[in-house]
């Protein structure tokens, strides 16, 4: 029941699944697991609109995204990210559908910190958010 309740909040949807929901009260952090069903492909990249070619995964990537908080708990998105290998031999890592623009955000987050810079000093936004540089 809570996996799916977090799998619909995140916009988590198949090949995507979470594995699993670790929550700390007292280091005040939410860690969730998210995977990919076994078997599952992905398209390139790379790909023009025209090319729909679908590969399975080659090999994993660990990668972590700090995300909006759960209340007052910091929230940390991880996954094992696919890469696959085309034809021509190059290896893509296959973007996530919650990763954003800069590494180690969720779009979501992102779109907060846009938005709280839009209206404070950076230097506020940073004490709020505990994000620096």
């Amino acid at each position: 029941m809570i996996t799916e309740l977090f799998q619909q909040a995140l916009h988590i949807n198949s090949p995507w699944l979470i594995k699993s929901i670790d929550f700390n009260a007292e280091e005040k952090r939410l860690d969730i697991q998210i995977d990919f069903k076994r078997g599952s492909t992905f398209a390139d990249p790379d790909a023009g609109d025209n090319e729909v070619k679908q590969y399975k995964a080659y090999d994993t990537v660990q990668k972590t995204w700090q995300h909006l908080n759960f209340f007052e708990h910091a929230c940390h998105l991880h996954a094992r990210v696919p890469r696959i290998k085309r034809d021509d031999g190059k290896v893509r890592l296959i973007p996530t559908p919650w990763e954003g623009k800069v590494s180690g955000f969720t779009l979501l987050f992102e779109a907060l910190l846009i938005q709280l810079c839009k209206a404070m000093p950076v230097h506020n936004v940073s004490d709020l958010t505990g994000v620096s540089d």
